[in-house]
């Protein structure tokens, strides 16, 4: 017999089994259709034009001032080059711009208007008439959420660049003095090879933004201070007593408790930041694509209230007459946007605003006329307390009163009689 191999093992379908496979395949779209959908999809998305005007805001976000003085690449690119000239090819390798989906010939059909300067076709682009650079600047630390409430248990913070002759004893001495009464230093670390000295403390109201803007004069050196996050925090924390350690542990637990409390946004309020991220959630996911929020509407209201939150909420609100939701320009997710007098529309990001509430809460304060109505009652029911005991023994010694004097006129009665039966028995 002849050794079997894998096609004489495989047994094909036979006709009559096949039958009911295809009868059923009638009824729905073929796999191979199925299957090709989404590529379809895709390609429509793909082959969809990009919007010239969110390109033309984008690249020229790309070269000015606002993002030059914190891109340290795009800075460097540019001051190498003698005449101020970036490659396009640079610009197109954004994040961003890929996002867009745009050409080199996209690009330079959207900067028509614009005032940046272009070459060769397209090839580079430039500020315009070659404008300075401005000053680097280190670049604003953008949080994850996880990481918002790093500190709540105390700020950890780090001093860099100390001096050789400086030790961790001035440099806590020189932190000492800038802290609010009462507040003292948990820990301070010896200074590293590094020229780092870490110092960890207690929570206190405001206390990031105090060590932010933070320094110290130690000698003839100034020193910043830095908060620390991420792996720097983790390695510090490490290093920490264990009694410090166990110190922040409770100290977070108690700021979180604190922290769930009701806030006030505007004239609403909401049980805590969570239920407030799920009210503006619920308004745009009702809410189709275009539509306005009616600005009689406490939706409408809400949002308004929150732009006020927002790092830019002054200057990207001027001249606002209407909010919308729509779908976002840099991608498939939506968001809201402000409709300016002009018919013009500028998307904002809510999550901006609320990252802000989150980091300082406008948390619902008491009524002072409730508080002093409750302090009343309270003082009215303690004076009532305090008179019942009075009156139970005035009522006592009256009643002790009035039973001597009935008791002496009973034996004066009495005194009486005998005085006169003796006076009798004389007769």
């Amino acid at each position: 017999m002849a050794d079997m191999t894998d096609a004489t093992k495989r047994k094909e379908p036979e006709a009559e089994e096949a039958k009911p496979i295809e009868a059923k395949a009638e009824g729905s779209k073929p796999a191979a259709v199925k299957a090709e959908e989404p590529e379809a999809k895709r390609a429509k998305v793909a082959n969809k034009p990009a919007d010239p005007a969110v390109i033309r805001k984008q690249v020229e976000y790309y070269l000015s001032d606002e993002n030059l003085k914190c891109d340290r690449f795009f800075s460097e690119k540019i001051a190498s080059d003698k005449e101020g000239w970036l490659e396009m090819s640079l610009i197109l390798s954004c994040n961003k711009m890929k996002a867009l989906r745009c050409s080199p010939e996209d690009v330079v059909a959207a900067l028509k208007d614009s005032k940046l300067e272009l070459k060769d076709a397209g090839a580079a682009v430039r500020r315009p008439a070659n404008a300075a650079l401005p000053s680097l600047e280190a670049k604003p630390q953008h949080h994850q959420k996880k990481m918002l409430h790093a500190h709540d248990g105390g700020a950890v913070i780090v001093f860099k660049n100390v001096p050789a002759e400086q030790s961790w004893v001035q440099i806590k001495e020189a932190l000492a003095k800038t802290l609010p009464p009462k507040v003292n230093i948990w820990f301070c670390s010896e200074v590293n090879d590094k020229s780092q000295c870490f110092a960890a403390c207690p929570p206190f109201d405001g206390d990031l933004h105090l060590f932010e803007g933070m320094e110290l004069e130690v000698g003839s050196a100034k020193l910043k201070a830095e908060v620390c996050y991420g792996e720097a925090l983790q390695a510090v924390l490490k290093n920490l007593p264990k009694h410090i350690r166990d110190k922040r542990e409770r100290e977070s637990k108690k700021r979180q408790k604190e922290r769930n409390r009701p806030i006030v946004v505007g004239s609403q309020k909401f049980v805590n930041v969570g239920a407030l991220r799920g009210k503006v959630k619920e308004i745009m996911n009702s809410r189709s694509d275009g539509e306005q929020l009616k600005p009689e509407g406490t939706d409408f209201k809400l949002i308004k209230a929150l732009l006020d939150y927002h790092p830019k909420g002054a200057e990207k609100s001027k001249g606002m007459t209407g909010i919308k939701v729509a779908k976002s320009q840099q991608g498939d997710s939506r968001c809201f946007y402000m409709v300016k007098a002009d018919g013009a529309d500028e998307d904002v990001s809510v999550k901006k605003c609320i990252d802000a509430i989150e980091l300082d809460p406008p948390y619902v304060k008491v009524e002072k006329k409730a508080a002093a109505e409750g302090e009343e009652k309270a003082a009215v029911a303690g004076e009532e307390k305090k008179a019942e005991p009075a009156s139970e023994k005035k009522e006592e010694a009256k009643v002790e009163a009035a039973s001597e004097t009935k008791e002496e006129a009973t034996a004066a009665s009495e005194t009486k009689e005998e005085a006169t039966a003796a006076s009798e028995t004389k007769e």
